[in-house]
């Protein structure tokens, strides 16, 4: 597998997962909270990218070095910003989609996947309608969470957030989520119950 030890700017849309855009490629590296929200976004990610209805998966569920800023004392009274690597949370690297803009439609108001009056509302809903033959159902599709992707002379609109919070998987081909990443043995996610599913209680 090959190794990323640098990504160049932090991106973060105010949720509780965090983009890196990899300098000079049309990539980037997302990362969550913990690995069994990572795993969970990966499968799903990979299966609509398959259909080209999310970007590319370009990597497992792993860790990559990323800058991080702090400050500290120069020695001389003052305060300089010094650099460190540190390990990312758990994701993946992806391809990088063009943002959708919410249409300025006099008849919308910006949210073109509930407003039937919305020249996109009929292609977003055509998007999740196959998103929903892939046994999944997506229940976030705001602006913010769409995108376009480029195949050959197409431009695709895709969904760009895949995360637990946006995506709910009604077949058992997709992992379970633990949220909080905590090995607990009163979790029943895949990731606690491999851990904790022969424990015996004495």
């Amino acid at each position: 597998m090959q190794k990323f030890s640098y990504v160049g700017n932090y991106a973060d849309g105010g949720s509780q997962n965090s983009f890196y855009k990899l300098k000079g490629r049309k990539q980037g590296f997302k990362s969550f909270p913990n690995k069994s929200l990572a795993t969970f976004a990966h499968k799903v990610q990979s299966t609509l990218s398959n259909e080209d209805l999310a970007r590319k998966v370009y990597s497992p569920v792993c860790k990559i070095r990323v800058p991080n800023y702090f400050a500290a004392s120069d020695g001389k009274g003052g305060m300089k910003t010094v650099k460190q690597m540190v390990l990312s949370d758990w994701g993946y690297l992806t391809e990088i989609a063009e943002p959708y803009v919410a249409c300025d439609n006099e008849y919308c108001d910006g949210d073109c996947a509930c407003n039937d009056s919305c020249e996109n509302y009929s292609a977003i809903q055509e998007l999740l309608t196959d998103i929903e033959g892939c046994d999944l159902y997506y229940v976030d599709a705001h602006p913010m969470n769409l995108g376009y992707i480029k195949r050959g002379q197409s431009k695709l609109l895709v969904v760009i957030d895949v995360g637990a919070e946006s995506v709910s998987a009604t077949s058992d081909y997709y992992p379970s989520v633990c949220w909080y990443g905590a090995e607990d043995m009163e979790c029943e996610c895949e990731q606690c119950q491999t851990k904790y599913g022969d424990y015996e209680y004495a």
